[in-house]
């Protein structure tokens, strides 16, 4: 599946991280009423999906195979933990637990790539990765933005996704994407979750950043 360069024993506690996420992830996709479909979906991008970063660098987060998969478990967990502070703090909940977790668990989505081409491929330039940067961007893909792309997959294979599932991945980076404005300014939103998966999102992201756990 993928070759990690590290003294065995980081092997194998890193490939058994892999696996213990994977089947977390799992867990998560048979409580969806798509479960079969999503199965079956999953399944295509299995390599992809047990491999990938999280992202290209080091000091960005998660630059290490099976990154993407803890990024996405840890943005679902508190996604979970920030709704339910949300309500207990009398903030309106209009959106369903289903909706929660699959936009937590696909706002990442399209960082997996195509069928047959990863989005990211390991750097093979070692000034680069001395400075930190592990991986690179495949440049046989057709440009998108990774949730534009992820939204395009799921389309693709026939997924069905609500209006606040779409809109909680096509906003994931929230105010940080400048193409989200005429979404998230002048009070343009009606529903709460895009704001929640895009805190979740940030929270991960500078966990990670202080964790900088099984960096390669």
């Amino acid at each position: 599946m993928f070759t990690i360069e590290t003294p065995e024993t980081k092997i194998d506690t890193l490939a058994e991280k892999i696996q213990q996420d994977y089947a977390k992830f799992m867990e998560y996709v048979e409580q969806d009423s798509r479960a079969e479909q999503l199965k079956a979906f999953y399944k295509i991008f299995e390599d992809q999906l047990l491999s990938a970063p999280a992202s290209a660098k080091v000091h960005f987060h998660n630059a290490y195979p099976g990154g993407y998969l803890d990024h996405i478990l840890r943005v679902t967990e508190l996604a979970l933990k920030m709704a339910s502070l949300y309500k207990t703090s009398n903030g309106f909940i209009d959106f369903t637990k289903q909706e929660l977790i699959f936009a937590a668990l696909n706002h990442d989505l399209g960082k997996l790539g195509t069928e047959d081409e990863p989005y990211y491929l390991n750097q093979d330039s070692d000034w680069h990765r001395k400075r930190g940067e592990m991986y690179k961007h495949n440049d046989n893909l057709q440009y998108f933005k990774a949730p534009d792309r992820g939204l395009m997959m799921l389309q693709k294979y026939g997924i069905s996704v609500t209006e606040t599932e779409w809109l909680s991945i096509k906003l994931s980076d929230g105010i940080y994407s400048t193409g989200n404005d005429s979404y998230l300014k002048n009070d343009g939103m009606r529903v709460n979750l895009p704001y929640i998966i895009h805190w979740a999102d940030h929270m991960a992201t500078r966990i990670e950043k202080d964790k900088n756990r099984f960096v390669l």
